[in-house]
């Protein structure tokens, strides 16, 4: 509803969400907070690069991290780029989500994701203004926001369990795993198909999943013959 298309596209800034100019404010806040504070703390050598950085890596929120192409769109070394995205872990402006690895017989991706601690930051650093119902930029958002609640959830019940994703080589993929037992795929859709839960079957047949849930844009919550729960977001 309004309350889900307000979140993704204003993010959860307590100062953003009571705005009536939101947008005016994140991208101020983008441009002065982000790219002064890192200034202001000495944390890289040249904040030229570092802006040229936060650029493409905002644009990339959300994907798999390639160092390589990162830095041969900010046009600096990919040494600086991996120094710079840790900088954006260290100040807590950017999470990895690493690769779940414990697959065999579907042979897994290693590469981590990264993404910024706040869906309406993203969407400054991503030139997005609103997100159309059905696009691919809310489907990314919504998968954004999942991020973000899974790992609220497990700060604040403090679960030292691990947050990661999951893909193998042969392109099945999972969004979210918590842990060993507890996969989540996040679709923008409010009709859910069977070929939306091949990733969550194709993980199950090789780890012993205590739950496998689809968070989607469905009235009502269901359950399929073979257990699969489908969650509306609210």
């Amino acid at each position: 509803g309004e309350n889900l298309s307000q979140r993704l596209n204003r993010g959860g800034l307590p100062s953003i969400l009571d705005s009536a100019k939101s947008l005016e404010d994140l991208r101020a806040y983008v441009g002065a907070y982000l790219r002064e504070e890192i200034r202001a703390e000495g944390l890289v050598r040249s904040i030229e690069n570092f802006s040229r950085f936060l650029d493409v890596a905002g644009m990339t929120s959300g994907e798999q991290v390639n160092y390589t192409a990162v830095a041969n769109d900010a046009g600096v070394p990919a040494r600086t780029v991996r120094e710079h995205y840790q900088v954006l872990v260290d100040t807590l402006v950017g999470h990895e989500l690493p690769a779940y690895q414990k697959t065999l017989k579907r042979k897994p991706v290693a590469m981590a994701k990264f993404y910024l601690f706040d869906v309406g930051i993203a969407n400054v650093l991503k030139h997005i203004e609103s997100h159309c119902a059905g696009s691919a930029s809310f489907g990314q958002a919504l998968e954004h926001q999942v991020f973000l609640e899974l790992r609220a959830f497990l700060d604040y019940r403090r679960l030292s369990l691990p947050l990661t994703y999951w893909r193998s080589q042969s392109q099945f993929e999972v969004d979210f795993v918590v842990g060993d037992a507890v996969a989540v795929e996040v679709k923008a859709k409010a009709s859910v198909a069977e070929r939306d839960l091949k990733g969550l079957r194709a993980l199950r047949e090789e780890v012993k999943l205590k739950h496998a849930l689809v968070v989607c844009l469905e009235r009502t919550r269901r359950k399929t013959e073979d257990g699969i729960i489908l969650l509306p977001v609210q």
